[in-house]
């Protein structure tokens, strides 16, 4: 004979547990290469921050206020807040549910029918005139109701709905991490184009020197009468270009020192850090990108796409559940009295068994829930892919920018000694005597535009090797 205690037992374990309808979810299969174009197959681990590679002590503390005071990460944490707060209400969904009232209500009955019959129930008099038909009575009514109800989740409804706000919070954690790379390269972005500005500020203040060298000797020429009006009017347009150009980088600067003030969640007139003598833009060694298997770890767009694919998965479960019969378990103990000196335990109403309910007619509507659940599953696996896919190409991209610069760099490098050691020939014959002031200007000017696209692609390699972090996800 089966022991009704273990009978008993399994019927409890069904309504607790119940079946979880709907496919499981495994995390897709990145389509990505073995290893990147041109570099080796070598894991990268990162031990610290990739910003601190470019060892530059300003920067560091520039990020790391940015990190505590930007207002765009902020928001994202409070984003990731909430979602952890829906994740835990929606577990709140799945327990049982009680709930209690008190309440009290002068009542009067009109109707005078109604109240003839009502009148003894309510403990009021008789009419004094036999056979009067009453016009109504007036009552008091206190309550005190407790109710609890639960949804038994037989189907798994709840803990996959559930599990839809869980993959809720990985992606709203993604999210908060493409929020941290993206101020974390902004910074660091806005940081190097500023540094590069006051480097070209220097430059074209070296610039204007020469070129007020050349107005005197314009203006010399001219006393002497060995040059024209026209000439010294042309020496005098491209000094008036070179202030201009001064200016211009003048209001370049002050506007990136303003939005890095903003970045690190100072206001727009707080004072920049200090560069002066520092260079423009470090030189750093050729980029170790690591494995591409590690992008589907590291790159925040990838797993709040794969949070999305799992997100949509579960909710199909979801959608399957609402097939099936559903059971809610209720109860209720209360006690409504016409007079306080009535409350007590003779006075209560209780109720309590189970609702079962079953699924018949919809219209069509279930069905297409579920085949919308279903295809939003297969936008997010394509979603996915697509992620991928762009990574692939960023990375890929990204590299090919860094090698590009790094050899226009070396060619520029070159040309820029090739320029300084010319102004060292052209002023030694200066100082000899054998030639005028002219051909020297024309050298040191030269040597100027050198350094100017030197700087230019040390600045553009800084910002193509911060643009390769992004796209390794950090």
């Amino acid at each position: 004979m089966i022991d009704r205690r273990i009978v008993g037992a399994g019927l409890l374990g069904l309504l607790l547990g119940g079946c979880t309808v709907g496919p499981d979810f495994h995390p897709p299969v990145a389509d990505l290469p073995a290893r990147w174009q041109g570099a080796a197959a070598t894991p990268t681990a990162p031990s610290e921050p990739w910003w601190r590679r470019f060892g530059d002590p300003a920067l560091d503390g520039l990020e790391a206020r940015a990190l505590t005071a930007n207002f765009d990460l902020r928001m994202a944490e409070e984003r990731l807040v909430a979602a952890r707060i829906a994740r835990d209400a929606k577990r709140g969904e799945s327990l049982p549910q009680i709930g209690g009232q008190l309440g009290y209500s002068r009542n009067r009955i009109g109707t005078a029918g109604l109240a003839g019959v009502l009148a003894p129930l309510l403990g009021q008099p008789p009419s004094e005139t036999e056979g009067a038909i009453p016009k109504g009575y007036a009552f008091d009514l206190y309550q005190a109701d407790i109710s609890a109800t639960w949804a038994i989740d037989l189907w798994g409804k709840h803990r996959r709905e559930v599990e839809v706000a869980t993959a809720g919070i990985a992606q709203a954690d993604a999210a908060a991490r493409a929020a941290r790379l993206s101020v974390e390269a902004a910074v660091a972005q806005t940081y190097w184009q500023w540094r590069g500005l006051i480097a070209e500020r220097g430059l074209a203040e070296r610039d204007r020197a020469l070129g007020e060298r050349r107005l005197a000797i314009a203006a010399a020429l001219r006393e002497r009468g060995l040059a024209s009006g026209i000439d010294a009017r042309a020496v005098e347009s491209e000094q008036r270009t070179r202030q201009d150009a001064l200016l211009a980088l003048d209001t370049d600067i002050a506007r990136t020192a303003r939005a890095l003030a903003i970045l690190v969640g100072d206001n727009p007139d707080t004072p920049p850090p200090d560069g002066a003598g520092r260079p423009a833009a470090p030189v750093l060694a050729e980029p170790a990108p690591g494995l591409p298997s590690d992008l589907v770890r590291r790159r925040p767009d990838i797993l709040e796409a794969e949070a999305a694919l799992h997100a949509a998965t579960a909710a199909i479960g979801a959608a399957q559940a609402d097939f099936y019969p559903s059971l809610n378990l209720s109860g209720l103990f209360g006690i409504d009295v016409l007079n306080l000196a009535d409350f007590g335990w003779d006075a209560r109403t209780t109720g309590a068994g189970p609702v079962l309910s079953i699924p018949i007619f919809a219209g069509g509507r279930l069905q297409r829930q579920l085949s919308l659940r279903r295809s939003e599953e297969r936008s997010a696996a394509l979603a996915y892919q697509r992620t991928v896919r762009n990574a692939w190409r960023e990375v890929d991209d990204a590299l090919a920018l860094v090698r590009a610069l790094d050899r226009r760099r070396g060619l520029a490098a070159a040309d820029s000694d090739a320029r300084r050691q010319t102004v060292m020939a052209v002023e030694a014959r200066y100082r000899r005597g054998d030639i005028a002031a002219g051909p020297l200007i024309d050298a040191q000017a030269a040597q100027i535009a050198a350094e100017r696209a030197l700087l230019h692609h040390t600045t553009a390699g800084a910002l193509a090797r911060i643009q390769l972090q992004v796209a390794l996800g950090g």
